[in-house]
């Protein structure tokens, strides 16, 4: 039986998906199947789908629903999981040939629970490439092939890792009590932290075993618009609520935190007008109001990690603390709303 099950979720990629089809088949390892999901594509995905299911049908298999976003499709092929491993592999993006063998092996050899390798970033119609370590060397510097186990000092280090699902092996059990919200983006990040949350080991690799398209016109990478960032506020409020069960170590909280902070300037590049912009700050807000009562133990890990300039450090500190909080915010959410109204009237 195959150890593993490539997740490959479409949805408008037609330009892409043969390579990526093409780039499994290529694999050095014979020991998984893929699985293509069409999301209600309205593009000819459907019809390169079902040409390599009927080329292929030991290896491909096809699954066609109606439209509900990337964590439907996750939520669907969990339930046809029938591998105890399974990584996914984004249509628009390849896996390196030796990407299954290199994960699996590494997995089978530390009976790890989660198994990270590095990437390349490449661009649509350019040669250029970049290598990607998958996560950042400032704040950390990863043991290669070492297990990290949960508990261990080191372990905290793990949650610098890039969430996106590039070159990442899951063991099946991880996901079992994961639920996804449907019709958003951004949802990788939510199998990764919960998975992160879940898992007994961890090892990584620095070999690139994923090339990651990094700046596709319509990728979340892209996407700035108010139904794109509502969304990700979404997303993260669920991670929150879905880690609360699991006991989460000090550096989760952090990571949460600067997720906001990154959140909250991405909402100066919104595509939306006034009332839209003042809708998502408020939504925002609700986020930054969940990690309130971890605010003393994100506090410390903060002033350890930041590389701000003292101004932002005192605004974000009071935003973590009770008592200033909200009259922070709202000092922020009138400056960056003032903002925001004065470059949209210039362009």
């Amino acid at each position: 039986m195959a150890q593993v099950t490539v997740i490959v979720p479409i949805y408008n990629v037609e330009k892409y998906l043969r390579a990526c089809f093409e780039s499994l088949l290529q694999q050095t390892s014979d020991d998984f199947v893929v699985l293509a999901i069409n999301d209600g594509s309205p593009d000819a995905s459907e019809e390169i789908i079902k040409e390599y299911v009927a080329k292929y049908p030991d290896k491909i298999y096809g699954i066609k629903k109606e439209n509900g976003g990337y964590g439907s499709v996750l939520q669907v092929a969990f339930k046809e999981l029938k591998t105890p491993y399974f990584l996914v592999c984004d249509p628009d993006d390849t896996l390196a040939p030796n990407a299954v063998e290199k994960l699996l092996e590494l997995a089978r050899l530390s009976n790890a629970d989660l198994t990270i390798g590095a990437k390349t970033f490449v661009y649509d119609g350019k040669e250029e490439q970049d290598y990607d370590p998958a996560y950042n060397r400032e704040f950390a510097t990863l043991r290669v092939q070492s297990v990290y186990n949960q508990g261990d000092d080191d372990f905290a280090d793990l949650f610098f890792v890039d969430p996106s699902p590039h070159a990442k092996l899951y063991r099946k059990s991880l996901v079992k009590d994961i639920q996804f919200p449907e019709k958003v983006g951004y949802t990788d990040n939510l199998l990764f932290y919960i998975s992160l949350l879940n898992s007994k080991k961890v090892i990584y690799t620095d070999e690139s075993l994923a090339n990651y398209l990094i700046d596709r016109p319509g990728n979340t990478m892209t996407d700035v618009s108010y139904k794109a960032l509502n969304g990700q506020i979404l997303v993260f409020k669920t991670i929150l609520a879905q880690a609360e069960k699991l006991n989460p170590i000090d550096m989760f909280y952090y990571r949460m935190f600067e997720s906001f902070k990154y959140m909250l300037y991405q909402t100066r590049r919104l595509n939306c007008d006034e009332q839209q912009y003042g809708e998502i700050m408020d939504y925002l807000e609700t986020f930054l109001q969940s990690l309130l009562p971890k605010g003393k133990i994100i506090l410390p890990l903060y002033k350890k990690y930041t590389k701000n300039e003292r101004i932002e450090r005192l605004k974000d500190e009071a935003l973590l603390t009770k008592a200033t909080s909200h009259l922070m915010y709202q000092q922020m959410k009138k400056a960056m709303t003032k903002a925001f109204l004065e470059h949209k009237k210039e362009g």
